[in-house]
């Protein structure tokens, strides 16, 4: 069987958690090219056929195939609306397109060129990690959001809001006098996942516990560790093993950004918010490029120094779950 593992060249705008899109709501006419390539080489790939699903209704809206020069045009999409687009060769039936990976894109006002590459036949150390959205649920859940992703990896069936709402210990962030007392990340959640406003994030040992108590209430063998510290070889290698791998960095791999935070409750100590945590599954490698499934966009590649970077300047944290 082929499956497929690809990430779109795609520039947006985010704050927070959340994608800022300035798009108006009419239709693209001419339709937006999309161009498939071979990851790596960037050799354009012939035969493919793109699926376009709307992320609100969960339904399909258009295919297209591609031409000898791995060239498809899609048409039939609203600006300021989220697709995803799933790839398969025009000789995949639909059972394993089904297993395919896609990506979601917000479609924006002249997006021109949509480049899109993939693994025409997928590496073992690829691991098929589900895509889960954050969003519109959880705008600052990506923590519980690539938690549930890498779960779900191992046959489970969680739901996001569930592991929110249920497992996921949270404390408010209040106002006490000239103070604002809150909880330590490493130990619960600052704030409401589901609040635009109120929400924050929280660490890597939060996390850990979370996925032992899951393992648990679901009679699942399952191995948690938080591998936070560790190397960047050492992570890659886990997931070459098979073992999908949360790892905190910023949104967009750049310097941490901060602003006002909070005093952590029964304490002194005063900490800075971060403006640009995220948290994503680190799913592949190949050559200098990681592969993830990020909650707010799906499927993506990053460089791969730039992105233990980041790993680094977050605190090198990262939560590895084995079966």
């Amino acid at each position: 069987m082929r499956l497929l593992l690809f990430c779109f060249v795609l520039l947006v705008a985010v704050s927070g958690c959340n994608i800022i899109s300035t798009a108006k709501e009419k239709q693209q006419d001419e339709g937006i090219k999309v161009l498939i390539v071979e990851f790596g080489s960037r050799t354009p790939i012939p035969d493919m056929k793109v699926t376009v699903r709307d992320m609100e209704t969960n339904e399909d809206v258009t295919t297209a195939t591609g031409d000898i020069e791995g060239e498809a045009i899609v048409t039939d999409l609203q600006e300021g609306h989220q697709y995803l687009f799933v790839p398969s060769s025009i000789y995949t039936d639909d059972s394993e397109q089904e297993k395919s990976v896609g990506k979601v894109v917000t479609i924006q006002e002249d997006m021109g060129y949509v480049v899109l590459e993939t693994y025409f036949e997928r590496e073992e150390q690829q691991l098929d990690v589900p895509i889960i959205m954050q969003n519109p649920e959880l705008p600052h859940g990506c923590e519980i959001t690539a938690l549930t992703a890498a779960l779900n990896y191992y046959g489970l069936n969680l739901s996001k809001t569930d592991m929110a709402k249920n497992y996921l210990p949270k404390q408010e962030i209040v106002d006490k006098g000239n103070k604002r007392i809150g909880p330590d990340p490493a130990k619960a959640y600052a704030g409401d996942p589901f609040n635009k406003l109120t929400g924050t994030y929280v660490f890597a040992p939060v996390i850990e516990k979370v996925a032992k108590k899951i393992a648990k209430d679901k009679n699942v063998s399952l191995k948690v560790e938080n591998v936070s510290g560790q190397s960047a070889e050492e992570i890659i290698s886990l997931v070459q093993e098979g073992v999908p791998v949360v790892v905190w960095v910023t949104l967009d791999l750049s310097k941490p950004t901060f602003k006002e935070g909070w005093w952590i409750k029964g304490t002194n100590r005063k900490l800075d918010m971060y403006r640009n945590l995220h948290a994503v599954v680190l799913t592949g490698h190949m050559d200098d490029k990681v592969i993830v499934m990020d909650p707010l966009h799906g499927y993506v590649s990053h460089d791969e120094t730039s992105f233990f970077k980041s790993y680094k300047k977050l605190g090198s944290q990262a939560v590895a779950i084995w079966k």
